[in-house]
């Protein structure tokens, strides 16, 4: 079977009249003789357009100070080159294969980190493999392979925390429930198409990834994520129907030992205010609390997914000053089972 990431790749050279030689030449060998080069991005993903840039992400020997990418025009075509040291990629992608998602602990933090690696590492396992050594090709099918199931447990995670979030806002902020909702079932949706073949890390192409598999009915559903409701008598209905859809789309998931777990947000302090607390951010803004409080002081508070939270919890993190993490039941990293 032709690999259609091929053929968009000849199609991206030929309209700017360069060489297969010639994109080669892009890649900068400061930092030692190109281990890997993958070509990826919107272009090998089939999103991209006349004015789209090509990326190539190189392996090379010695360790890179910067993942910036080194731009070039040849011909009028813009070529991204992202370098990449071999000891830091395979140490990166050891962390992500020794992992669990949700992890055992969770903290501020580790969500954006887990996406920026994952985002950065998939590039390399879905890519178009240029050039390469038998070590590094046999590795790069290898990662092709893996990343799957890292962006699946990704998306089913992100999913059940914007669910969670939306509960948690429906009483506080309506309006703001309605857009966590449609970010669960984006999420949901994204899982979706990764299962049926459209595995590209880029939630902006969510649309064009269901059209192309011309999937009507997950389709109909992207629509509902992008359209919560404007009034706030409407949210409840718009979070009971997107949760009806996102049962549909996640019910093969195993959460039975995932526990959100709640923690002061990065800049939140506590302070004595006579019989109360006042717990604020940044110190821009303050929410009262009562010494007695279950929020009276920092903490972390877990909680199972379908269990009702403590009602200081759910209005401290309707405050903002809380944050949402999930994570796996049971014994923490370095403690016996």
């Amino acid at each position: 079977m032709r690999d259609v990431r091929l053929d968009r790749y000849q199609e991206y050279i030929k309209r700017h009249g360069l060489t297969e030689q010639q994109v080669l030449d892009q890649v900068d060998e400061t930092f030692g003789e190109p281990l890997l080069v993958v070509a990826a991005g919107s272009v090998i993903s089939g999103f991209g357009n006349d004015t789209s840039d090509l990326d190539l992400y190189t392996v090379v020997e010695d360790d890179v100070a910067s993942l910036l990418p080194l731009m070039s025009y040849p011909n009028g075509a813009r070529i991204d080159a992202v370098l990449c040291g071999a000891r830091q990629l395979l140490d990166s992608h050891r962390e992500l294969g020794s992992d669990t998602w949700p992890p055992r602990q969770v903290k501020p933090g580790d969500i954006w980190a887990k996406r920026k690696a994952i985002d950065a590492i998939t590039r390399y396992g879905l890519g178009l493999p240029l050039f390469g050594t038998e070590r590094w090709t046999a590795w790069q099918r290898r990662l092709q392979a893996e990343a799957h199931g890292w962006m699946s447990d990704w998306h089913a995670v992100d999913a059940y925390r914007m669910r969670a979030a939306a509960r948690a806002l429906l009483t506080h902020k309506p309006l703001v429930a309605g857009i966590r909702a449609g970010d669960a079932l984006m999420a949901a949706l994204e899982r979706h198409a990764l299962a049926r073949g459209e595995p590209y890390f880029k939630w902006k192409w969510l649309g064009e990834k269901l059209e192309r598999l011309g999937d009507s009915q997950a389709l109909s559903a992207y629509e509902q994520s992008l359209s919560p409701p404007l009034s706030e008598r409407d949210v409840p209905r718009y979070v009971e129907r997107t949760e009806d859809l996102l049962h549909s789309y996640l019910g093969d998931v195993d959460t039975g030992s995932w526990r959100l777990s709640l923690q002061p947000a990065v800049g939140t302090s506590w302070e004595p205010f006579g019989e109360e607390h006042l717990v604020s951010r940044w110190g821009l803004r303050a929410a009262a609390v009562s010494a007695g409080s279950s929020v009276g002081e920092p903490g972390t508070w877990t909680y199972r997914l379908s269990e009702t939270w403590d009602p200081d919890v759910e209005a401290l993190f309707s405050e903002d000053m809380l944050w949402l993490g999930v994570q796996q039941a049971g014994p923490l990293p370095g403690q016996p089972e």
